[in-house]
């Protein structure tokens, strides 16, 4: 009997290609030797992603997933952009399911997540569940926000299995049918559905580590601590991040935890944060030595700079309290700040 073959699976454009690059390289840093798919969402992104020819990095298009699964087309004329990739999230499983006959398992994860330690711990973990999920787990202050999902879609797993393929098959279907950026009648965009997963597809594998899927929401709720230079959450490692909405503005780049509820330390700071940062960069240059790269890679991670610094100005001008007390909050937040080449 063959062992089972599972697989990491991805989507982002080529505004978001710096993002996926850290998440891909985290991945076989830690020794997970498996294929990594991407739904590439931009003709850039498959272009840049075919010339860096990444060993088991395997490309699908957006074309091919509508060819799979044509009502997409439908759903991408009546939703934002935003809205039709979350959309694709369950489609991306399914594409997978569906014309890959040797793939038993699949994870999707996004992009701005980075593993600490071996994938393999996480399929470990999942073992022969047909459905995993991880919960928000969010801080006291913020519990309003399971208003729009308790577990995040950002980061799902389906072994192919009849409970696993139904139970994907129900969340495709939903997406289709509604997937909208607001909340309205118990649903959210993708992500309020998985509330539903444990009732259909009652084998659903909840997984509760507190290093699985850390991030703004959560990190309030633990302790991080560095040990032998693996780093710990509580009395658990770390196995994998999500850098969800941090940001870059002026060349400071903003860490959100305050938004969640939580503080930032010097530790994850400077050895969560900064060499995420580092790496993200490193990137970024790399994309724009490219041939062919025709707009700044970083369009997404950086707001105009000339625009920003005169709505701050015009904003210190008429409210300066308002203006400081923005700047007081980035303080709090210990962002990272990126000079040339260096970081500080």
């Amino acid at each position: 009997m063959q062992p089972d073959k599972h697989v990491i699976c991805t989507l982002f454009d080529h505004r978001y290609l710096s993002r996926g690059l850290c998440m891909i390289k985290s991945a076989r840093h830690y020794g997970f030797v498996g294929d990594i798919w991407v739904l590439c969402l931009s003709d850039e992104c498959e272009r840049q992603l075919k010339d860096m020819a990444l060993a088991g990095v395997r490309r699908v298009t957006l074309g091919q997933l509508e060819d799979l699964i044509p009502c997409l087309r439908e759903a991408k004329a009546n939703r934002s952009t935003l809205e039709y990739y979350f959309t694709c999230m369950a489609a991306l499983h399914t594409w997978l399911f569906e014309t890959q006959p040797d793939i038993d398992g699949t994870m999707y994860v996004d992009s701005d997540i980075q593993f600490f330690a071996s994938p393999e711990i996480v399929f470990d973990t999942i073992g022969d569940a047909p459905v995993a999920i991880t919960p928000h787990n969010f801080t006291p202050p913020m519990r309003s926000l399971e208003r729009c999902g308790i577990f995040n879609a950002g980061w799902t797993a389906f072994r192919r299995t009849p409970e696993g393929l139904s139970c994907l098959k129900w969340w495709l279907d939903s997406s289709l049918d509604w997937c909208y950026d607001r909340v309205e009648d118990g649903r959210y965009a993708n992500q309020a559905y998985l509330d539903q997963f444990p009732t259909i597809a009652p084998g659903t594998r909840v997984l509760h580590q507190k290093g699985y899927n850390c991030a703004p929401w959560n990190i309030g709720n633990y302790k991080m601590t560095e040990r032998g230079g693996q780093l710990w959450v509580d009395d658990e490692p770390l196995v994998f991040f999500h850098f969800h909405g941090m940001k870059r503005r002026f060349g400071i780049f903003q860490i959100q935890h305050r938004e969640y509820g939580a503080s930032v330390t010097w530790l994850m700071r400077n050895k969560l944060y900064r060499p995420y940062i580092t790496q993200l960069l490193r990137f970024e240059r790399q994309q724009s030595r490219m041939p062919g790269t025709a707009k700044p890679i970083t369009a997404d991670l950086r707001s105009k700079k000339t625009s920003d610094v005169l709505r701050f100005l015009v904003k210190l001008i008429r409210t300066p309290r308002t203006a400081l007390g923005s700047l007081m909050r980035i303080a709090q937040n210990l962002p990272i700040l990126v000079v040339g080449s260096r970081i500080f």
